[in-house]
């Protein structure tokens, strides 16, 4: 398919041909986002603007039974992500889940002409965003070129006249009738108030925007040609040797079997209760998480460096023992961090902050299975990230999809009867709206004046938030739904 056509060789029908369904295709995406998307809330419209768009991309692609599954594969992370969006009210969440989107549509619209999943690298999706957007932009000016060439044709010239002609008839015709019915005179009115307020030059501006990313996105997944074979490389450069490696994995991984073995107690016990110990809750998780963390996750890299830039096939036995003998010691210290911040939690409450940590830790330890698959075999490092990035994929979308500040509320609320101790401030507004149901059941739990205490914070921080007032059908939110719901009955002055 050709980008440029001679203006004479374009037929009537040609405008219903390729280039037609791309740009109906376009600017019927572009048009849905406009309207549902511009300075709306998160909620159904995310899920449905991104279906819309990965089916169009999905409908472009090139019908090569390789390349069909791993578009599929990648486009169904972005719908289920955007799906996220109307279950969730948490702000945070929304940011990571639209980034997400981004990155994996950028990542889908590059693999439309590509091999396979193969080509997912560190590299790659660093800079798909980036490369999708000077590629989309391309393909547009391309498509705008061949637009006004079939403008020019004597076809397109008389459909021109006929609108020039049309379109003030009718419009004189529909202002005359708007006076002899209401209905009319309604959207006379509106339309009247829309360009009044001058409220449809950023929409219009937001869907031009749209329209040259969706219409470069789809002529990319067009075109037709054969998607180039993956490189063989020659390698990386093996620039660490056998020795350094074995006394550098050696080394760590001694000092990480005599950290364990001297502090035992300290790692797995419950220090803090020990008598004259001088240790607090708060210094004993606080200062050995940080550090416990950061020292697994720099361990995880040292042992990617060493398995990509080392040598030494002759002592590849003595090396993979000292590999896992550092991964089993990151594992445990990766438990002794988790089991700090669950005592923490145990002892001051639960918090959004300390539970991520939580899950924080819980990737960490399925990169470090990744890795201790890789190691076992032969070592690859894209198809490590492919492995790791899918985990953490996963990882958030269970994040997402569960309500996990309704589990936070519930359990603070519950420890309070054998604590007597509850953050109130914390509850009202260190959570989002998810947490409101679960705290509007648990309400009835709580003594006065706790509860009314709890019931004025609730009230005074929703009484007139903008989430309240849902403005289209299309920003229908399960969780603000819920909330409003609880708000109504279980926070209104008894």
């Amino acid at each position: 398919m050709n980008d440029a056509q001679d203006e004479n060789s374009i037929e009537p029908g040609a405008i219903s041909g390729a280039q037609g369904r791309l740009w109906i295709a376009a600017a019927t995406v572009a048009g849905l986002g406009a309207w549902m998307l511009y300075d709306a809330l998160p909620g159904l419209n995310w899920l449905l603007w991104t279906s819309a768009a990965v089916a169009g991309l999905v409908a472009f692609a090139r019908r090569s039974g390789r390349s069909r599954g791993s578009i599929l594969t990648i486009g169904a992370a972005p719908v289920v992500l955007a799906g996220a969006a109307a279950v969730t009210a948490n702000p945070g969440i929304w940011v990571v889940i639209c980034l997400a989107i981004v990155f994996f549509l950028a990542i889908l619209m590059l693999l439309t002409t590509r091999a396979s999943l193969q080509m997912i690298t560190v590299p790659f999706v660093a800079l798909a965003p980036l490369v999708a957007l000077k590629t989309a932009a391309i393909h547009a000016m391309r498509r705008g070129i061949g637009a006004t060439n079939l403008i020019r044709s004597t076809r397109a010239r008389e459909w021109v006249r006929g609108l020039a002609i049309t379109l003030p008839v009718l419009l004189g015709f529909a202002l005359l009738l708007a006076g002899a019915d209401p209905i009319f005179a309604g959207w006379r009115n509106a339309v009247r108030d829309l360009i009044a307020s001058w409220e449809f030059v950023p929409r219009v501006g937001f869907f031009a925007v749209l329209l040259v990313i969706v219409l470069g996105a789809y002529a990319h997944a067009a075109v037709a040609q054969v998607s180039p074979s993956l490189p063989a490389g020659k390698g990386p450069d093996r620039w660490l040797g056998s020795t350094e490696r074995l006394m550098l994995l050696g080394g760590v991984a001694a000092l990480f079997w005599l950290f364990l073995a001297v502090q035992v107690g300290y790692l797995f016990g419950n220090l803090p209760r020990i008598a004259a110990s001088g240790v607090t809750f708060a210094e004993y998780a606080r200062r050995g998480f940080g550090e416990l963390s950061i020292v697994a996750s720099a361990s995880a890299l040292l042992i990617v460096v060493s398995e990509r830039y080392g040598s030494g096939d002759e002592r590849r036995r003595m090396l993979r023992v000292l590999t896992f003998a550092v991964i089993a010691a990151v594992f445990l210290l990766l438990g002794s961090a988790f089991r700090r911040v669950w005592l923490y939690e145990v002892a001051y409450g639960f918090t959004t902050a300390r539970l991520y940590a939580q899950v924080y830790m819980g990737g960490v330890a399925a990169g470090l299975a990744a890795l201790s698959l890789e190691v076992a075999g032969d070592f690859d490092a894209s198809r490590l990230f492919r492995r790791v990035a899918s985990a953490a994929t996963v990882h958030f979308i269970a994040l997402a999809y569960w309500n996990h500040e309704a589990w936070i509320a519930r359990q603070n609320i519950d420890r309070f009867a054998t604590t007597g101790q509850l953050d109130v401030a914390y509850l009202a507004k260190g959570l989002s709206m998810d947490a409101i149901p679960a705290i509007g059941e648990r309400l009835s739990s709580l003594p006065e004046p706790v509860r009314a205490e709890l019931r004025l914070a609730v009230r005074e921080r929703y009484a007139t938030r903008e989430e309240r007032l849902r403005k289209a059908w299309f920003e229908w939110n399960l969780a603000t739904r819920r909330a409003q719901r609880a708000i109504d009955t279980s926070f209104t002055t008894p």
